[in-house]
């Protein structure tokens, strides 16, 4: 049994051999069957279209999901902004608090508030 497993051994390392002598023996010979690396480029461009032409469509598919769920993000988080700037105004104008606390609520500087307020259609006379 140590012997069949020695021979198989032996198998493979002059197969590793012989195949290491053929790949060195081509290697020119592909190197110059290749020319230059723009001609290679072009005729792997061409055998390779339809599965690029695929890669790009999913990669652009994919990009518009990702930019789509982006907006949405986005979207929510200003809506919600608006949202609370908009119920602080109101309470504004409804005279329960005053700027400063509407502004303080919000996380902004009065300025900033006022603005946004201003943005979303707010005016308020006393501010």
């Amino acid at each position: 049994m140590l012997e069949v497993g020695a021979f198989a051994e032996r198998e493979k390392d002059l197969a590793d051999v012989v195949l290491q002598v053929i790949v060195n023996s081509y290697m020119e010979k592909v190197q110059k069957w290749k020319g230059s690396e723009r001609i290679m480029c072009e005729a792997l461009r061409v055998l390779m279209a339809d599965e690029l032409n695929e890669e790009r469509m999913e990669g652009r598919i994919e990009g518009q999901r990702e930019g789509r769920l982006e907006g949405q993000r986005e979207g929510r988080i200003e809506g919600k902004r608006e949202g609370q700037i908009q119920a602080y105004a109101s309470l504004i104008k409804d005279g329960i608090i005053t700027v400063e606390i509407g502004a303080e609520k919000a996380g902004m500087s009065v300025d900033d508030f006022v603005k946004e307020m201003k943005q979303i259609g707010y005016v308020i006379s006393a501010v």
